[in-house]
């Protein structure tokens, strides 16, 4: 990698949640990059889409610190960057930082780089429905984050289709957005040992139940299965379409747990410890297709066999992974979830197959090769 120095500010997010930014860093760090870190880090166990539904509260103290928090780190920015004009990271969710820095001319503007995998708009209006839909308040945020994006040297998005609807959805430059893998605490994930042939075959999920996971497909495939002795599903985590997995719940569904709340990274580690197959999204096309889920990574450096939809997207020059692939249809998913279960040898080789696969694309290596990138694309230093 070329050896570079890199400033990162604004107001950031960290943890379970958002863990790509600080192990970027990271990854930086050890491949000899300077860190200069002059972040504002929001608490680790702090979700966005939480915050946007807590106490009027939690939120006003939430925009405070996004809104005005972010006008200092723009203001220490440009005044930095007079002493020494470094690249400028800013981590999740940067738009508020970009906006700010917006109203400055370029030519006191350091290069900056943004980390915009998950549209704010689109999270919160399509995802959450938390803003509602033409309501005056979706148009402004979907506006600002226009605004700031555009003003980004490089915008990094974590998908090739993602890359592609950022361009269309925001007027951006094709040539200022890239398409990286995310940056993953992966270490006690890839020393899991594979799991061992058995019986029954443990099937999990893990998400936060918004739309495009498919979770009534799921739940539907659980339906045709409900052999406990062959095979049993474990569903973690909370959000918007929960109630769909309520009502599985007071079937009495066979074979089906639920544990509902939030865990946090080493408890989701421990699940995946506990599972043969991780479950990623059925939630068919749009929104569902432009992604590579976090919870993927995870399972493929868990060395998990990964069951989803067979339309998602990938980051740049990364081939396609070893994912079993039934299409979103729950006769479809189950034969294919009991299928394995009667082939223990091709569950353990799909394993094994997707944690190299990790390891060669998406890992430390895949996220450096991308940054070294970015690095050779900005001014040298």
């Amino acid at each position: 990698m070329r050896l570079a120095s890199l400033r990162v500010a604004g107001v950031a997010l960290r943890g379970s949640g958002y863990p790509n930014a600080t192990n970027t860093l990271r990854y930086l760090r050890a491949a000899g990059v300077r860190i200069v870190d002059q972040a504002d880090w929001l608490p680790e166990g702090l979700h966005l889409w939480k915050a946007l539904r807590a106490s009027p509260r939690a939120k006003i103290v939430l925009y405070v610190r996004l809104l005005f928090g972010n006008a200092f780190s723009a203001w220490r920015v440009v005044v930095a960057s007079r002493r020494e004009r470094l690249i400028t990271y800013v981590p999740y969710p940067a738009i508020f930082l970009l906006w700010w820095l917006s109203w400055f001319p370029k030519a006191l503007r350091p290069p900056l780089v943004a980390d915009a995998y998950i549209s704010i708009w689109d999270a919160a209006v399509r995802d959450r429905g938390l803003l509602g839909g033409g309501r005056w308040s979706d148009r402004l945020l979907r506006r600002l984050e226009a605004r700031a994006l555009r003003v980004a040297d490089i915008v990094l998005v974590d998908t090739t289709a993602n890359r592609e609807w950022m361009i269309a959805e925001f007027g951006l430059a094709p040539d200022a957005v890239s398409a990286v893998p995310l940056a993953i605490d992966d270490d006690a994930l890839l020393s899991l040992p594979l799991p061992p042939a058995r019986a029954p075959l443990r099937v999990s999920f893990i998400g936060t139940l918004v739309p495009l996971h498919g979770i009534e497909v799921l739940i539907d495939a659980v339906r045709h299965v409900q052999q406990p002795e062959r095979i049993i599903f474990r569903f973690i985590g909370d959000g918007q379409d929960a109630a769909k997995v309520e009502r599985a719940m007071a079937e009495g569904i066979a074979g089906l747990s639920w544990e509902r709340p939030w865990q946090d990274h080493e408890a989701i580690i421990a699940a995946l410890g506990e599972s043969d197959v991780s479950l990623g999204v059925f939630g068919g096309a749009a929104k569902a297709a432009r992604v590579l889920p976090f919870k993927l990574y995870l399972a493929l450096a868990a060395g998990r066999t990964v069951v989803t939809q067979p339309d998602f997207s990938l980051p740049e020059g990364v081939p396609t992974p070893p994912f079993l692939t039934p299409r979103a249809d729950p006769t479809e998913i189950a034969s294919g979830l009991l299928a394995l279960s009667a082939d223990p040898d091709a569950c353990r080789a799909a394993a094994l197959a997707g944690r190299s696969y990790y390891q060669q694309w998406l890992g430390a290596r895949g996220v450096l090769k991308a940054w070294q990138g970015v690095f050779e694309r900005l001014p040298a230093q």
